[in-house]
């Protein structure tokens, strides 16, 4: 029975995992059970007679990139040792919902086969993998010469339970190619710095075509064994060597010169990662300032790939960050006028040498975020926010209220004029807004297209800015759904989060009853002297906020670090208040974070290496 149900195996899997072999005729499937074995540790403690038997009952079976180890539902007849490659675990049949990953030396199935339960996910190779089989009749059999071997395997997997509650977000990738697009860039000369920066996570080799070229699967297993990454430099142009380093690969860096004419990609026209749910980066090399339009140009070759600028090392530190998972991104929410705060906190974090990564927000945030993602220095961006909301009030072109009390033309041409014709793409570091999407209900989040359109959108507050109608779509101020997505940073970019609310601890209060609005006369006192009532600006705009408490209260939960400025004195429309807004946000980033990056590493969990 176990040798039917591995030579099964191996008939269905061995066909194309060979093929990963950059010679013809090397066999990737025979590997060496032993040696290979005694490197997992429940299986080297056993003693050396349990040891060997077992060794001697493990099937090895060649999975390639994209095959189906096993679905949910099915009967746990066996569990499997990972001996190289990346397996991920989904949830059902949803091959979109990655779950969980294993890595080279983990297990995979001894759960179920304990328990005796079905198998409670689906699992693929999310790239060629060679494993270790071992079923329940032998699994039953090692139990009763050993039962320390079925105690091990029961640690193991309370362990593995116990670490997916904890952990949301899986391992990152160990394994990444660089693949480049244009002839003449020099692919070894970005892998250097990105090697020296994934140093600093673990071992790291870099493996080109020279010394790659004709070695066997084993040098291969070894190679990736002894290594905590290992980045594969492909050529340009389809060759046997490219196609083994993509098998090879846990994630795909692509890379292009962006001064030349954008062209689809070999990959991407034969669907080679069409059943693969690898990770995508698309890394534009500038030799200067990025080229506005390239980034969107060639974002339309490789539409699942996070587009990357690189100016420098720097940047590339940045790119290594987003490809491991280990980045750092910053949330800034809505809150009107009180949104200069998030000017001080940047000041803050920056001269503490916080880097960040990623950069996302809603209404007010969003726009200074853009500024961020733009890589303004702080400086910039204070003379050009001063000038956009200080100098001229924005929302002071009031007009027939139809739509809303202004309508909005000095809005978008103040932003215009700040972000002149950039695409969210030209952005140096990555970067989203959102807005709220009438049309369907539900909170749109915007990474592409034109970026003074889609801040237009995220500051529509409903009665006061006209909403912004385009593709037969309503978009409002995102604020009215969330209004601090740090739920969208995570999706996308990273786990840590810099949390920023502004808007938090904002409310509109009287110290009088009324229920119905007074003769015009009683209101001539609110017009000259100290107001009682909340204009229908206030009103308006902190109703629009409103609708986002709930969501806001789990997105601070899910912050690393929640910044909260004590901001109690400033009117959501108190654009004069710039200058203070800003202090209070720099004093109050400064005391929360206690000093340099150095001295944060003990002060939250957010800048733990």
């Amino acid at each position: 029975m176990r040798n039917q149900r591995a030579l099964g195996v191996r008939d269905r899997f061995s066909t194309r995992a060979r093929a990963r072999a950059y010679n013809a005729g090397v066999d990737t499937y025979g590997p060496d059970a032993e040696s290979l074995a005694t490197s997992i540790p429940w299986i080297a403690a056993l003693p050396a007679e349990a040891r060997a038997w077992l060794v001697h009952e493990l099937r090895p079976i060649a999975l390639a990139g994209g095959a189906t180890l096993f679905t949910s539902g099915e009967p746990s007849d066996a569990l499997f040792v990972l001996t190289s490659g990346s397996l991920g675990a989904f949830a059902g049949d949803d091959a979109s919902r990655l779950i969980g990953q294993v890595v080279a030396g983990e297990t995979v199935g001894e759960l179920g086969l304990i328990t005796g339960k079905p198998r409670m996910a689906t699992v693929r190779a999310l790239r060629d993998s060679e494993l270790l089989m071992l079923d329940r009749s032998a699994f039953e059999t090692l139990g009763e010469r050993d039962p320390r071997a079925t105690l091990a395997m029961a640690r193991l997997a309370l362990e593995r339970a116990s670490s997916a509650r904890v952990k949301s977000t899986p391992v990152g990738p160990r394994t990444l190619v660089l693949l480049p697009q244009t002839e003449g860039l020099d692919a070894r000369a970005l892998a250097e710095p990105l090697a020296r920066v994934l140093e600093s996570y673990g071992s790291t080799e870099i493996v080109d075509e020279a010394r790659g070229a004709g070695q066997t699967s084993a040098w291969f297993n070894t190679l990736e064994a002894r290594n905590r990454y290992v980045v594969y430099v492909a050529g340009t142009g389809r060759s046997p060597w490219r196609e083994l380093c993509l098998r090879q690969a846990d994630a795909l860096v692509f890379l292009a010169d962006p001064r030349t004419q954008a062209a689809p990609w070999s990959e991407a026209q034969r669907g080679i990662d069409a059943p693969l749910p690898r990770p995508e980066h698309l890394v534009l090399v500038h030799s200067g300032k990025p080229r506005l339009g390239a980034g969107r140009r060639w974002a339309r070759t490789l539409p699942r790939a996070l587009l990357h600028h690189v100016r420098g090392d720097a940047d590339i530190s940045r790119v290594a960050r987003l490809v491991l998972g280990r980045s750092v991104g910053l949330v800034l929410s809505g809150g009107g006028a009180r949104g200069f705060a998030h000017l001080g906190v940047v000041k803050a974090l920056r001269e503490a040498n916080v880097t960040i990564d990623a950069v996302g927000g809603t209404s007010i945030g969003a726009i200074i975020g853009a500024g961020v993602a733009a890589d303004w220095s702080t400086e910039e961006m204070i003379e050009i926010f001063r000038r956009c909301f200080v100098t001229t009030n924005p929302l002071s072109d009031y007009t027939l209220p139809l739509l809303s009390m202004v309508s909005g033309r000095k809005v978008s041409r103040l932003l215009r004029e700040a972000f002149g014709e950039r695409e969210i793409e030209d952005l140096v570091l990555p970067f989203f807004c959102v807005s709220s999407n009438l049309t369907n209900g539900r909170a749109s989040v915007h990474r592409t297209g034109p970026l003074w359109q889609w801040l237009r959108a995220s500051v529509a507050i409903p009665g006061v800015l006209p909403p912004v109608f385009t593709q037969r779509q309503v978009y409002v101020d995102g604020g009215v759904i969330n209004n601090l997505p740090v739920d969208v940073m995570q999706d996308a970019f990273t786990q840590d989060v810099i949390a920023v609310d502004i808007g938090g601890d904002h409310a509109l209060s009287v110290d009088f009853e009324e229920f119905d609005s007074p003769p015009w006369w009683r209101l001539l006192p609110d017009l000259f002297r100290v107001k009682r009532r909340p204009t229908l600006l206030r009103i308006l705009l902190r109703a629009g906020m409103v609708n986002s408490g709930v969501q806001t209260t789990t997105a601070r939960n899910a912050a690393s670090l929640l910044i909260m400025p004590p901001l109690g004195g400033i009117d959501l429309l108190d654009w004069q208040a710039f200058d203070r807004a800003i202090e209070i946000g720099y004093q109050h980033t400064l005391r929360m974070i206690g000093g340099p990056r150095d001295v944060l590493y003990t002060a939250s969990p957010l800048f733990d290496v």
